[in-house]
């Protein structure tokens, strides 16, 4: 069971993943059902190391510390992010 620190860390992982994958044109419905595992992979795929902030290895390292391989893999329920809205 995820504890609540990790629970957080993962929301703001996931949200801000999701609005550069919004901003690169794809639908936030189309991310709404990718774990935070896959929304990682797609970022790096489409953006690659150049176009992030550090390289795919240590990035998905460190968010799989944070967050734990359950919170990293969990197939979430359909909910649209809102870009514009900020993370708590």
């Amino acid at each position: 069971m995820a504890t609540e620190s990790q629970q957080k860390i993962f929301k703001v992982l996931r949200h801000h993943t999701t609005i550069r994958l919004v901003r690169v044109d794809i639908a936030d419905t189309d991310l709404a059902g990718l774990s935070l595992g896959e929304l990682i992979n797609i970022l790096f795929l489409l953006l690659g190391d150049s176009g992030s902030t550090g390289n795919f290895i240590s990035t998905f390292t460190a968010a799989l510390k944070l967050v734990g391989s359950d919170l990293m893999w969990q197939e979430p329920d359909k909910v649209a992010v809102n870009p514009s809205q900020r993370v708590q």
